[in-house]
């Protein structure tokens, strides 16, 4: 996996999911979205919102591996392997 794109609903949370997979093995140079830092949390919308700012800043390139994964309130959540277009 290149990119992790987590939903953007807390920093705090996205560097702890980031931690946690590299604990487990992910690659210690996987690029990590932190679009909250200057989107805010955009609700579902996150995702795509940070992918676009990602490929636009370079971050991002076609054919890289990204992992999409969103969660809601209560336990709701999915996640999402794409080849990045």
């Amino acid at each position: 996996m290149d990119v992790l794109i987590p939903h953007q609903a807390n920093l705090r949370i996205v560097e702890a999911i980031a931690k946690r997979l590299r604990a487990q093995g992910a690659r210690d140079d996987m690029v990590v979205a932190d679009d909250i830092r200057y989107s805010g949390n955009t609700s579902s919308a996150s995702i795509p919102i940070a992918l676009d700012h990602m490929r636009a800043a370079g971050t991002v390139s076609t054919g890289d591996v990204v992992l999409a994964v969103g969660f809601g309130a209560g336990l709701s959540y999915a996640g999402q392997v794409i080849i990045c277009p």
